[in-house]
């Protein structure tokens, strides 16, 4: 079978895309995948999702909330609320060097769609999404080495706003670490390499295989902002306008 990298942007990525790339802007077109094995396959393809139902037994199975480790919480949680508009909804002291803490938006996780005092949100919480878990540990010691300065299995956080422009400047304003910023292109070394699993592929991807990637995730990617927060944790942004499907 015959590998035949095409390079025009034609790809259209819905929620984790190719290669474990930062790449969650779809395109509208995209190109097709071979039906034989003794034909070309051309890149990029997408593999649809399919109509089957889930398993019953699932039934009111959903994500609520992700968990990330944090140096100092105090900071972590000040950055969230500038950042994001993350209310606390609790932090759970476990011990002298140990605390878990429950951040949110309110109302269902859309933010200013209806105040919720941070109790009403914890009776809820079990019954949320998009929550975000924080665990601290407090050591000097403390040295959990982030995704944008080493490959892990966490990419990153998504995160929706009505104007990604005017937040991409709020950030800046705030001295928020914005390692991308809308428009620009995508670098796949350094953060966002580390961040991808890049680094960890070596000789496996060629130098014509990564100008290939580069033009389907640029155009991808450029109407994205991507931040770290205080941690390294990377934040991807997208507008709130809706997209095209495969």
């Amino acid at each position: 079978m015959l590998l035949k990298p095409t390079l025009a942007p034609t790809l259209l990525l819905a929620a984790h895309c190719i290669t474990k790339t930062l790449a969650c802007g779809p395109l509208p077109n995209h190109a097709k995948r071979s039906t034989s094995d003794t034909d070309e396959i051309t890149y990029p393809y997408p593999d649809p999702g399919d109509d089957t139902p889930s398993n019953p037994a699932t039934t009111g199975y959903f994500i609520n909330h992700l968990c990330i480790n944090v140096r100092n919480v105090t900071e972590s949680i000040a950055w969230y609320k500038a950042a994001f508009g993350l209310r606390l909804i609790f932090t759970l002291h476990v011990s002298e060097h140990f605390s878990i803490t429950y951040m949110g938006h309110s109302h269902g996780g859309r933010n200013g769609t209806g105040y919720q005092t941070a109790d009403e949100m914890n009776r809820e919480k079990n019954n949320r999404e998009g929550l975000i878990e924080m665990m601290s540990v407090s050591s000097p010691r403390w040295a959990l080495p982030a995704g944008i300065e080493t490959p892990n299995t966490f990419s990153h956080i998504g995160m929706v706003v009505p104007n990604i422009t005017d937040t991409q400047a709020r950030l800046e304003a705030m001295g928020a670490n914005v390692l991308k910023g809308y428009g620009e292109e995508t670098e796949i070394d350094g953060a966002f390499g580390f961040a991808t699993g890049f680094t960890q592929a070596g000789d496996a991807i060629s130098e014509e295989e990564i100008a290939a990637i580069k033009q389907v995730i640029d155009p991808l990617n450029a109407p994205l902002v991507f931040v770290a927060d205080p941690d390294g944790n990377i934040v991807e942004i997208q507008n709130q306008e809706g997209s095209g499907v495969v």
